[in-house]
This record gives C-alpha cells, structure tokens and sequence, in this order.
C-alpha cells in the first residue's frame, strides 16, 4: 500500500528580516510557478528543457527544512533508477522541490513511496531546488494495465503533450519512426511506456532550451 506523505508549507514564521529576504528571492520563483501551471507545453519542449529525464521507482518522501532557510519547507524525493534517459549516472536519484504558496497544498501529495513515476526535470537552482518542468505536465505516473501493458500518463491526461511534435522535429531535421508518428497523433489519455520511452529518446536530440 502507497504511502502518502503530507506536509505543511510553513511550520512557524522566520523572523522580518529573513521574511524580506526570502520574498525577493523565493517571490518571483513561486510567481513563475504559478505561470507555468497555466502554460501548455508538449512534449518536445519537456524534452529540450528538461537536464534530468529519469524513470523509476519512488522509495523514499520526505518533508525536510530548507538547509539555509530553516522556516521554509521542502520535499525530498528519492527514485530507485529504471531508466535514465538524461542526467547523472546512478542507482538512485534525489531532488528537493519547494512547499509554497499555492501550489503547497497540491504539491504535498504528488509523491509517494511506491509511485512509479517518469519526471522530466531542470538542474537544481542555487538553492538545490527543482521541480518538473511544466510542474505536473512534466510528471508521468507509470501504471500496468489489466492486460499487463504499462503505460504512462502525466497528471493533466496527456492532453495536448504531443501537440507540434512532428512539426518541431520536421523543422529540426529529425526523422521520425513510424511507431513515433503514429505516438505523435495522439490527443490524450495514457500511451504505452515502451513507445513513449523511444519517442522520448529521439526528442532529446532536438537543440536544448534553457
């Protein structure tokens, strides 16, 4: 059984001064966000923008205080490695995403030990900090189905992920296989894994987006 870890956004206020401190420089990051939470983006630019693409297995959520901001939570999420189609080599890999604003409430459920997730994913910031890219755009729950099929989906159902890919790779040069083509023609709801995966591997020979 899925262990679900909740956390709270704030345990107890930082004094004024670290309060100032933290808004001019955790204001703008929670504000950008907000905005990608209402910017549609596909797959192709989840590819080009993401440094980390790893697949694996949850087996570790934990809430933990901000090594330089003690009055500012966090959530360190810990995968056992399947697949690591871009970033560091390893058995396991561990990031920390920020609880804040809005979004904490959403935020403190999205993990669980046991998940199988795929996560497309930004190098962390100077603060050791990251999140998926397009937030849970870029968060793909690994499933089987009754039949045995894994397939995955990310946490808006797919729609729209595969909007313009064969126009971005056509203009990129990148020829695609017709198992991609015909990925690519999808408009929503859960793809097969194995196909999603090479697609995946193909997109991240397009020119990088930092």
């Amino acid at each position: 059984m899925k262990k679900k870890i909740l956390c709270f956004p704030f345990r107890f206020p930082p004094p004024p001064i670290l309060c100032l401190l933290l808004s001019l420089v955790l204001f703008p990051a929670a504000l950008l966000k907000a905005q990608v939470l209402t910017l549609p983006v596909n797959l192709a630019y989840l590819s080009q923008r993401a440094d980390v693409i790893v697949r694996g297995r949850v087996v570790d959520v934990r809430c933990e205080n901000h090594p330089e901001f003690s009055g500012i939570l966090t959530v360190r999420v810990t995968l056992e490695v399947e697949d690591m189609l871009r970033g560091p080599s390893g058995q396991t890999y561990t990031f920390s995403e920020l609880l804040l604003g809005i979004g904490a409430g959403k935020l403190k459920q999205g993990y669980a030990t046991g998940q199988r997730l795929m996560l497309f994913l930004p190098s962390p910031s100077r603060y050791g900090l990251s999140s998926p890219v397009g937030i849970e755009q870029g968060r793909f729950h690994v499933t089987r189905t009754a039949k045995g099929e894994e397939t995955v989906t990310n946490e808006t159902g797919n729609a729209g992920l595969f909007r313009d890919v064969r126009n971005t790779t056509f203009m990129a040069g990148i020829r695609l296989s017709s198992k991609d083509v015909r990925l690519a023609e999808t408009k929503q709801g859960p793809v097969p894994l194995a196909e999603f995966s090479a697609l995946v591997k193909t997109l991240t020979a397009l020119p990088r987006i930092q």
